[in-house]
């Protein structure tokens, strides 16, 4: 009892008698287990928004540092029109940086708080597929690479259109980043009895074994690495997309030959 008046509600009251007095133990039992489940909520709240705010608040310095130095040379230099013109553009890539980590870290927040209500239809694969990666096809073809899709474009998936597209491009993206000129990324999809997987695949460079177990880690990026202006937030935010409208996202890769996503939905039927 002493632990219970001192807020300590983790500890149980004693329920082997009957009657009144036992069943206001029992209710008071159920009562402190109710604001014990609400303290952890709180406690992991306050937990996972300081996280974030770390997250962000450390991801900023570099491209914030960079925008400062650009921004002293040019006000050293300001007669010189080349000096201007090239940390002019470069402030641009910074800028550019800071602005797709923020809305990136925003989406994965609203995400991993439930504040985002995702729009479940029946919507074509292809039609997913083809809005996630409409933008990636013109890359595609600037650094001699295919995007090929291949299945029945009357199947249907249940997801979020939107979303799910970001998720796939994401992938994607991801993908072109790891293979070199004449690349094939390789976009199938097919119905089994239960679900709707859809799989992208690329003859890229690889996941390294010590790499792959971290791939969907914010931030995380392998040291080997091709790309060079990502935000590391790509593939963690397509997982959080996948798994919140209730799917499954799988990598396998083998160095050297490629790798391949898959995402699967379960059906209705």
């Amino acid at each position: 009892m002493q632990q219970y008046i001192a807020g300590d509600f983790s500890c149980h009251l004693p329920q082997t008698s009957e009657g009144a007095v036992c069943q206001m133990f029992s209710s008071m039992d159920q009562l402190a287990t109710i604001l014990q489940a609400r303290g952890e909520t709180q406690q992991k709240e306050k937990e996972f928004l300081k996280s974030t705010i770390s997250d962000i608040s450390h991801q900023l310095k570099t491209p914030l540092a960079a925008l400062t130095m650009y921004q002293e040379i040019i006000a050293g230099e300001p007669e010189n029109p080349d000096t201007v013109k090239e940390f002019s553009a470069k402030m641009g890539v910074s800028l550019k940086r800071i602005k797709q980590l923020i809305e990136a870290m925003l989406k994965i927040t609203r995400l991993d708080a439930g504040g985002i209500v995702f729009d479940i239809q029946k919507n074509p694969v292809y039609e997913v597929v083809s809005h996630g990666i409409n933008e990636l096809k013109v890359r595609a073809k600037r650094e001699n690479k295919k995007i090929i899709l291949e299945g029945d474009r009357d199947q249907t998936v249940p997801c979020d259109l939107e979303w799910t597209g970001e998720a796939i491009g994401n992938i994607v993206k991801n993908a072109l980043d790891h293979t070199d000129s004449g690349g094939i990324v390789h976009i199938m999809w097919a119905q089994s009895p239960a679900m709707v997987r859809i799989q992208i695949k690329d003859n890229g460079s690889g996941i390294l074994p010590e790499d792959i177990h971290h791939i969907f880690k914010r931030f995380y990026r392998s040291k080997k690495s091709l790309d060079t202006q990502g935000v590391g937030l790509g593939l963690p935010l397509a997982k959080a997309i996948v798994e919140g409208q209730k799917g499954v996202i799988s990598v396998k890769s083998e160095l050297g030959e490629g790798t391949a996503f898959t995402i699967s939905f379960l059906t209705d039927s």
